[in-house]
């Protein structure tokens, strides 16, 4: 609307159509607020990079691309024949004179996949007997547990769900493309149920090490199961990771793993349901990450991503080559004034009070690492851990039932310690269900 159009209006119309501009704008308003809360879940400190809507700055190549100089090479191992081929000539192609013993024998090997085998299908007779001294029904023994399928089948299609990632769909074309075994997407999955109930004791023993382990790294994410909000935890140490799906973010996982009365270290980010034990390590990974996005969007911190990766090498020179206990000792005291110091000169700009707080309140955690010299500063085993479970939440969306959280938990639990623990995952747990 032009100049003269305005001119042209009686003094209520402009009323009304300044108090319709204040509106929308109001609605603008509260629509920006809202878009900018909904861009907090993408782009603050603790975005993990599989979720960030900012792209990654590249960053240029720290010299030659490739293997270091002097970096063994690395060339797979050639293995034996298992047949042996021998390719003749008795006449030349060109002139049909006959060609005698060749002068030179040139070896090559070729692997090849075998054609798809057929079942092994074995009929098992167990003899029945009603005792001819005190009449009762006698079975003779067997190693047959329920079911049609043996350890092997129910092995393999396990490890093509949880460790190939397969959906049921593919895992159902997989295994009747590769052993001519026809089976439904609910076999599959019934399958790897009635799997996860035979792993049960080996799950509860898994849990029962780490409850008894000195040192545990913790973290958690979320998963839909049937449409609502649950949580994935792991509980990671040297030997084992368990992981647990629960509908809460609470204590009661934390508490269902390692009790009430856990005395040894662990490792976390900043999540208040640690706070219930007393010896943490919080992250230096989530320390660091939040300094450096308050550096972005505060022009004056600029310099506090530098202070703090300043502290964090001292930290690792330290651990390097650590000294006696009792130097450890004064070494965390000076390098805790050290970061007091850093929060006192933060402290001025008045829009990191959140920081600051949050930083002061586990200040006897963040150095636990110089001391424990065991402990890693971050929480960088807990997250790597949660990457496949969080791969397969991008591939299935989600769960549908409880009873499909209990399995994955299960299953994706020993399949992690046995991984961790150096074993072949096929013979293991093929082992296990066989020993049922």
């Amino acid at each position: 609307m032009d100049k003269q159009e305005l001119r042209s209006l009686s003094k209520s119309d402009l009323i009304r159509i300044i108090l319709a501009q204040e509106r929308q704008n109001s609605e603008l308003e509260n629509r920006i607020v809202e878009l900018e809360r909904r861009l907090l879940a993408y782009e603050n400190a603790h975005t993990p990079p599989s979720l960030s809507k900012k792209k990654r700055e590249r960053r240029p190549p720290k010299g030659r691309l490739g293997a270091p100089e002097g970096h063994p090479r690395y060339e797979r191992a050639q293995p034996e024949p298992t047949t042996t081929d021998e390719h003749k000539e008795e006449a030349c192609p060109h002139c049909a004179a006959r060609l005698g013993a060749p002068y030179r024998v040139e070896r090559r090997i070729i692997e090849d996949l075998p054609s798809p085998q057929p079942l092994i299908v074995t009929e098992h007779l167990i003899d029945h007997y009603r005792c001819p001294s005190c009449r009762r029904h006698v079975i003779a023994k067997h190693p047959l547990g329920k079911g049609v399928f043996g350890p092997a089948v129910q092995a393999h299609v396990t490890l093509l769900k949880y460790d190939d990632r397969l959906p049921l769909r593919k895992a159902v074309n997989a295994l009747g493309r590769h052993y001519n075994l026809p089976l439904t997407n609910v076999a599959v999955m019934n399958l790897t149920e009635q799997v996860s109930q035979a792993l049960q004791p080996e799950y509860q023993a898994s849990i029962k090490r780490v409850r008894a382990s000195k040192i545990v790294n913790a973290d958690e994410t979320s998963i839909k199961v049937d449409g609502f909000n649950y949580w994935i935890w792991t509980f990671v140490t040297k030997t084992d990771t368990v992981f647990v799906i629960k509908p809460s973010r609470g204590a009661s996982a934390v508490q269902e793993v390692l009790g009430d009365d856990y005395q040894g270290i662990v490792g976390c980010d900043g999540w208040k349901v640690y706070l219930r034990f007393s010896r943490l390590q919080r992250c230096w990974a989530h320390l660091l990450r939040e300094g450096k996005h308050l550096a972005e969007h505060h022009p004056i911190l600029a310099w506090l991503p530098g202070a703090l990766k300043a502290l964090f090498e001292k930290i690792t020179a330290l651990r390097k080559h650590p000294p006696p206990i009792a130097q450890r000792w004064r070494a965390r005291d000076t390098l805790t004034k050290q970061l007091q110091a850093i929060l006192k000169k933060v402290a001025r700009c008045k829009t990191a009070s959140k920081f600051v707080t949050k930083v002061t309140t586990g200040m006897d955690h963040w150095l636990t690492c110089v001391v424990y010299t065991e402990v890693e500063p971050t929480n960088n085993a807990a997250e790597r851990a949660l990457r496949e479970l969080v791969v397969q939440r991008k591939i299935i969306g989600g769960l549908r039932r409880p009873k499909g959280a209990a399995t994955m938990e299960c299953i994706m639990t020993l399949l992690t310690t046995w991984r961790q623990q150096g074993l072949d995952l096929f013979s293991t747990l093929k082992s296990h269900l066989a020993a049922r």
